[in-house]
């Protein structure tokens, strides 16, 4: 995927859309809004290299202030709009994989236009390569393959631990800590990267993306005490879509930023009262019937 060419310098942006390419055949509405993000932070990053104020709650005062700078071409814009007015809750049976695909195409066309700007001028971009749509999902014959178990000291989180490596194919271990933790999954340059399975002394678990050993992407954590998280993730904190579930019965699902509720979400008690509207830093700041009072009118050119 050419999304790969911007890993390091938008790795944000480039698990985005990696997760979004896997999973666009069987789930299109969840990639779809992985696009979405994607397009909210570069019109955020576009904004932050134009001195241009930048607004943490409404995405369409960004979006707005995009608009009315004139640096983006218009088709680009179009496809801003378009992603930031899907709502995949409402309309998922209308969005076809076909669209999710255009769509990644072009936001593929606006972080080549962002690099190229803002980044490295001299930038040549490859072709984007997109993987051949399938009506059906198809699981290959199971193979067996034999083990390698190597037990040695090695270096994880910045400490020398003594671990069992077990490769069972390109880049996946199992390592056994003295502590008792556990992971199984995918290891770059001695960091967690990748996908894997975290375990912890207490019985939580971590199932998801990892990027430089920490929390990134798409995950779920089920915790020893019962509550549970599953969404997007950010330098090992809740950051982007998700759903946390307290032991309690008590909901929230909407927007995360650093481990506290952030935008637009839905927070459901288990006495049965639901708090929906916009949230900063775990505080609901604005009610539902707020919002649809001061959303500002976008209207295409």
């Amino acid at each position: 995927m050419s999304f790969k060419g911007f890993e390091n310098e938008l790795p944000d942006i480039y698990i985005l859309a990696d997760q979004a390419e896997q999973i666009m055949d069987f789930d299109h509405v969840l990639a779809l809004n992985h696009l979405k993000e994607i397009a909210r932070i570069l019109v955020k990053k576009i904004l932050e290299n134009e001195n241009v104020e930048i607004d943490d709650v409404s995405s369409f005062t960004n979006l707005a202030a995009i608009m009315n700078i004139e640096i983006l071409p218009n088709q680009m814009l179009t496809t801003l709009k378009q992603l930031e007015y899907f709502d995949t809750n409402e309309s998922s049976i209308f969005i076809e994989s076909s669209q999710v695909q255009k769509l990644v195409m072009e936001i593929y066309d606006i972080t080549v236009w962002y690099y190229k700007t803002f980044v490295n001028d001299q930038y040549t971009p490859p072709p984007l390569l997109l993987k051949v749509q399938k009506s059906t999902l198809v699981t290959p014959p199971e193979q067996v393959t034999q083990s390698t178990v190597i037990r040695s000291i090695i270096q994880i989180d910045d400490k020398m631990v003594e671990g069992i490596w077990e490769s069972e194919k390109e880049n996946m271990f199992y390592i056994e800590y003295e502590s008792g933790e556990t992971y199984r999954g995918q290891i770059k340059n001695g960091m967690k990267s990748g996908t894997g399975l975290y375990r912890w002394c207490d019985g939580s678990t971590y199932e998801g993306q990892w990027f430089n050993d920490s929390e990134y992407g798409i995950g779920v954590k089920e915790y020893a005490n019962g509550d549970r998280y599953g969404g997007e993730w950010k330098d090992g904190l809740f950051h982007g879509k998700g759903i946390y579930k307290w032991s309690d019965g008590t909901v929230f699902e909407g927007g995360w930023q650093d481990n506290l509720e952030h935008g637009y979400g839905t927070k459901s008690h288990r006495d049965g009262y639901i708090q929906k509207g916009f949230w900063t830093r775990g505080e609901l700041v604005f009610n539902k019937e707020q919002l649809d009072e001061t959303k500002p009118l976008i209207t295409e050119d």
